[in-house]
């Protein structure tokens, strides 16, 4: 759990997302699919009750399988030694472990 909370910034940066409710809430569900961490589990349960149903309805038909597919398809992120990595491009990096950054959505790109 220690390196996941340590690797989280980084993961924002991977996937753009801001660090914001609606960053977070995405994030989280890319987190369940790799980790499995309980946390990250309450979080995509619960999180999303604090929405609009518009919003709650975007984050279910556009972020969720966007976080399933990548989450299945990039290698496990906890694996990374991102120390390493500092130097390389972040497309490089992405193209490398399997990251597709996050969907852009007029409609969650502003939440708070």
């Amino acid at each position: 759990m220690l390196q996941q909370r340590q690797c989280h910034d980084y993961w924002h940066n991977f996937f753009n997302l801001q660090p914001n409710v609606h960053g977070e809430l995405v994030l989280n569900w890319n987190e369940m699919m790799q980790t499995n961490i309980p946390v990250a589990a309450l979080s995509c349960t619960f999180g999303p009750l604090q929405l609009s149903s518009e919003k709650r309805q975007e984050l279910m038909t556009v972020y969720l399988p966007w976080a399933i597919k990548t989450g299945k398809n990039a290698q496990y992120l906890l694996n990374v030694y991102y120390e390493e990595e500092f130097h390389t491009d972040i497309e490089t990096l992405r193209k490398r472990i399997g990251i597709e950054p996050a969907p852009t959505s007029s409609l969650l790109k502003d939440m708070s």
